[in-house]
C-alpha cells in the first residue's frame, strides 16, 4: 500500500462539522491523488486532487453539512507520477490509477 490515511476513520454529528485527516505517502516516488465521495450532497472535501512527495503527507479537510445520520466513505485513489507532472488530474483522466484506500465516514 503506497498511501495511508490518518486517522483511518471519520465521525461527524448529523448536524454537521469539520475534520482534518492526513494523506500519507509510503511510496518512494511522487504520487498524485484524487478523492471521491459516496455522498456529495452532505460532504465537501479539500483538496479533491493533489500531489504528495515521497514519504510526505498532505492535509485533507472534510466538511459535513447537516443531514440524516448515515454511513458513507471517501475513496482516495493514487497513481505514481513523474516530477515534471504539473496537473494532478491528468493521470486519472488517462486511467493511470495504481491503487486506492478507503476512509469510512459515519454521521451520528
Amino acid at each position: 500500500m503506497a498511501l495511508n490515511i490518518e486517522p483511518p476513520t471519520a465521525s461527524f454529528p448529523a448536524a454537521g462539522g469539520n475534520a482534518k485527516h492526513n494523506i500519507v505517502s509510503l511510496s518512494d516516488g511522487r504520487l498524485a491523488f484524487k478523492v471521491k465521495s459516496s455522498n456529495n450532497d452532505h460532504y465537501r472535501v479539500r483538496p479533491v486532487y493533489g500531489f504528495i512527495a515521497s514519504k510526505q503527507s498532505a492535509e485533507l479537510e472534510i466538511v459535513r453539512k447537516e443531514g440524516p445520520p448515515k454511513e458513507d466513505k471517501f475513496v482516495i485513489q493514487w497513481a505514481e507520477v513523474p516530477d515534471e507532472e504539473t496537473d494532478p488530474q491528468a493521470p486519472f483522466k488517462a486511467g493511470a490509477q495504481a491503487g486506492e484506500v478507503i476512509l469510512p465516514v459515519k454521521a451520528e
